[in-house]
């Protein structure tokens, strides 16, 4: 019995490693071991795939940058928890994060447009954290766009370092990552 759940996972899968354009609902029904047909009855159509992985994730990470923002800690205990947070989705969803980072451009419609609100207000808040960081003299005083980008570039694509070399277990991965986002290396 095929459930919603193991198709998007293998598609997945399946769009990380031959691209959105690459797969057809026929390549995907293969790989489940159903018929084309049969895949109908679980989703409409290749695009609502897309749609409901990066979406999903997407709420998942707004979702929690919206708590952490709330929360009565200290910017920097912020920040730490936001990159945690991150290597958790690299380890335990590396395909689904790709689609997220790599494969969002082939959103349509109301979908491309509710992925990029929600992108934008999880930068938003990132950069509200790091301004207020930077106010209570937690952080230093650099360029906001700055910090902004070398944490997001890392964090984006830490699922693409940890399958080619990621073996660092996962707490010390996430204490040694924080460490040089927020940190630096001197």
């Amino acid at each position: 019995m095929t459930n919603k759940n193991e198709i998007l996972k293998v598609a997945a899968q399946l769009i990380r490693e031959k691209g959105y354009v690459g797969l057809s609902m026929r390549d995907l029904a293969k790989a489940i071991g159903v018929r084309a047909s049969s895949l109908y009855n679980h989703i409409p159509s290749k695009q609502a795939i897309l749609n409901e992985i990066i979406l999903h994730l997407a709420e998942e990470f707004t979702s929690q940058i919206k708590n952490v923002a709330t929360e009565q800690i200290s910017s920097l205990t912020k920040l730490e928890q936001i990159i945690e947070h991150h290597v958790d989705l690299s380890l335990h969803s590396p395909n689904q994060l790709a689609l997220l980072n790599n494969e969002w451009m082939h959103l349509e419609g109301q979908a491309l447009v509710n992925f990029k609100t929600k992108r934008n207000q999880y930068e938003e808040s990132l950069r509200q954290i790091i301004n207020a960081g930077k106010s209570t003299k937690e952080l230093k005083p650099l360029h906001t766009e700055l910090v902004l980008f070398s944490m997001l570039s890392t964090l984006r694509n830490l699922n693409l370092w940890i399958k080619k070399r990621g073996s660092i277990p996962s707490k010390q991965l996430k204490k040694e990552l924080s460490q040089v986002l927020l940190s630096g290396i001197a």
